[in-house]
């Protein structure tokens, strides 16, 4: 459904901006990865009621997804996923997506819209090894007020031209770490924060490697880790949380010059407000 410009400013203005507004209890905890993190950016959602200004492409509220679809990739030959891995991989990854939907910038989400999928496929390592890749992702786009593509969805909002940033999590990141330029920032206890060049990531695993840690060393070692589908092998459970616009907008947020309530900026705000030790335990947790 397309709206005029006139009837879609009456119907935003109509929204209460039920997201916005929130009792201090509500709000996230400091936490270890906040070193890491835009500061700025953290201090505009952790405060007491988080202002998204007066323009409507800020305030229209974002169309987003209840649940996260599942799309199943078999392979052309060879073993086939079975619907016990499939299952048991997205049951873990949809408690990564209820978390991350929990937070204040993506709850009841305002001037951007958010789609978001689970795809499982198999991948092939440089060792030959046919590894089962499942990746939670999470697509915002910014909401053009008035622009005649904007459309309406179930009272709310997305502009679906729009180039969108993107926030993934891998369950086992063979691929990401080795064919990706990644660079090791700090540790906190399970959790290892990198970067490629200015977007942000997080590396959480049972255990950690010892010593000096390199991204093609990992992905050798975890390309024979099948622990999040395969219940009691041995493994680590590693995955990776990453997320990343174009290079303008990484250079702007990584700067501090980006306007908080951008969809970037909320997929962003999202991943370091997530407890990410609490989190990947109760993932492997997930039967």
């Amino acid at each position: 459904m397309t709206l005029s410009r006139r009837s879609m400013i009456g119907c935003a203005l109509a929204a209460p901006l039920i997201g916005v507004a929130r009792s201090a209890a509500a709000q996230t905890a400091a936490l270890p990865s906040d070193r890491w993190a835009p500061q700025s950016l953290l201090r505009f959602w952790r405060g007491p009621s988080p202002d998204p200004g007066s323009n409507p492409s800020q305030t229209a509220p974002g169309w987003y997804p209840r649940t996260a679809v599942l799309n199943l990739h078999q392979p052309n030959s060879g073993p086939r996923i079975t619907s016990a891995e499939a299952g048991l991989l997205k049951r873990r990854l949809d408690l990564a997506f209820d978390a991350l939907m929990a937070q204040p910038s993506l709850r009841d989400i305002r001037g951007a819209s958010l789609d978001a999928a689970i795809n499982v496929s198999k991948v092939g390592t440089a060792d030959g090894v046919r590894l089962i890749h499942a990746v939670l992702s999470l697509n915002a786009k910014n909401i053009v007020w008035g622009d005649p593509k904007t459309v309406e969805r179930e009272g709310r909002y997305l502009t679906p031209w729009q180039e969108g940033a993107v926030l993934r999590l891998f369950l086992n990141p063979y691929q990401f770490l080795a064919g990706r330029g990644v660079q090791a920032e700090g540790v906190a206890g399970r959790v290892l924060h990198v970067r490629t060049g200015s977007a942000y990531g997080m590396y959480v695993a049972d255990r950690l490697s010892p010593g000096e840690w390199a991204p093609r060393s990992e992905a050798s070692v975890i390309q024979h880790d099948r622990s999040w589908y395969e219940p009691g092998v041995e493994g680590a459970h590693p995955m990776l949380v990453h997320a990343s616009s174009y290079a303008q907008e990484n250079d702007l947020l990584s700067a501090g010059g980006l306007r908080p309530t951008s969809g970037y900026a909320r997929l962003v705000a999202a991943m370091f407000m997530v407890d990410w030790h609490a989190l990947h335990a109760r993932m492997v947790a997930q039967t």
